[in-house]
């Protein structure tokens, strides 16, 4: 049979089910109980007798539209024209980034997964071996390849937006009967705020108390950690990054980079800055204000000093690269550029913090094995 039309059967079956609602609830909505969120701004969760209510405050840059999920486990629905109805637990879910598969793997619910965008930014071996040997479906990236995702019809996709464009493409996929929940924690700007998102996992897998648990616990290594270093008289200097295709993309004064910079005790050179997105700098910018810095972090790829060094010989200008100050997060890169930074390390800033605390006050923790970071020599 054509697949064309094999496609078309399953967008008009889903088209016409989705329509179909089997609860009958109130018109008026009941008085709820709001959870309390400490530090994420993109969320909001209000508690009900029998369900609850997620609400996403904003989905990317500029753009201020909310989404809202009735989260139920029974038979109660609440009747909303708007809002996205969620089924718990999810049972087989579609994750468009890789940096919800630590959150996943901390509920201890990766089997879930059953799609995913990204293959080759995946470090979780896991589920790599099996977007390779297909049981998990790749998905596409960065376009989405709609008619897989509709055949593999999972009961929640998850998905992020960077703009107009992205968005679109997410909300179409509701046309087919899917339903899309918008994750906006790369919008959050402080560490803890990021791995805080756990409770939205934790809420559509309905473990709330397991969330919340190891929520507490990150939050407590974390304040632990800044704990130690209030007391440092001394607050070396900091920069990031490395140039690409001639631009140097510094992290902005209130970007999540930078945040973890001054809890480790640090000075971030660009800390005045008030934006929470990278800096387009040109690289004699950068070497006017960080030529006599004490530190130089997140270099890019490279492995080595002598690679800085061959791929611009500039660098060897900074007194962080004569002092042999510099460190990469890059000690868990895969031979397929997978890196554990970048995907635990939305889930566990701690894990992050206690490598930086470590590169920036050795004595505090004289003992601590980096988890991401790597000294170059």
């Amino acid at each position: 049979m054509n697949r064309f039309f094999i496609f078309c059967c399953i967008v008009f079956f889903y088209g016409c089910s989705s329509s179909v609602e089997h609860k009958i609830v109130p018109e008026t909505e009941p008085k709820g109980v709001s959870e309390k969120i400490k530090y994420a701004k993109g969320f909001e969760i209000i508690h009900f007798d029998g369900f609850s209510k997620l609400k996403i405050l904003n989905s990317f840059k500029g753009n201020n539209q909310q989404f809202e999920y009735i989260i139920y486990a029974d038979s109660i629905q609440f009747q909303s024209s708007d809002a996205v109805l969620i089924q718990i637990p999810v049972k087989r879910m579609a994750a468009l980034s890789s940096t919800y598969i630590p959150f996943l793997k901390l509920l201890e619910e990766r089997n879930s997964i059953v799609g995913i965008s990204g293959k080759n930014t995946i470090y979780d071996s896991l589920i790599y071996n099996r977007t390779n040997n297909g049981g998990i479906k790749d998905l596409g990236e960065p376009t989405l390849n709609i008619e897989q995702t509709v055949v593999l019809n999972p009961d929640l996709i998850m998905g992020f937006a960077i703009d107009a464009k992205s968005m679109k493409q997410l909300i179409e996929l509701k046309r087919f009967g899917l339903k899309v929940l918008i994750n906006a924690e790369y919008m959050e700007e402080s560490p803890l705020a990021k791995a805080e998102w756990i409770k939205v996992f934790g809420l559509i897998y309905n473990k709330k108390k397991v969330a919340d648990s190891i929520f507490e616990a990150i939050e407590s290594n974390y304040l632990k950690l800044v704990k130690q270093v209030e007391s440092v008289e001394n607050k070396p200097t900091v920069f990031s990054s490395a140039p690409w295709k001639g631009t140097w993309f510094v992290p902005g004064g209130n970007s999540f980079q930078a945040k973890l910079f001054k809890d480790a005790g640090a000075e971030y050179l660009w800390k005045d800055n008030k934006e929470n997105v990278s800096l387009s700098l040109d690289f004699e910018v950068v070497l006017s204000k960080a030529l006599t810095a004490d530190y130089w972090l997140n270099v890019s790829n490279f492995q080595t000093l002598q690679e800085i060094s061959e791929a611009d010989e500039r660098f060897e200008l900074f007194e962080a690269y004569i002092n042999k100050q510099v460190y990469n997060n890059t000690k868990t890169l895969t031979s397929y550029y997978g890196n554990d930074y970048w995907e635990t390390g939305a889930a566990r800033p701690d894990y992050i913090l206690a490598d930086l605390v470590h590169i920036f006050h050795p004595e505090i923790n004289p003992k601590h094995v980096y988890n991401y970071y790597q000294k170059l020599n």
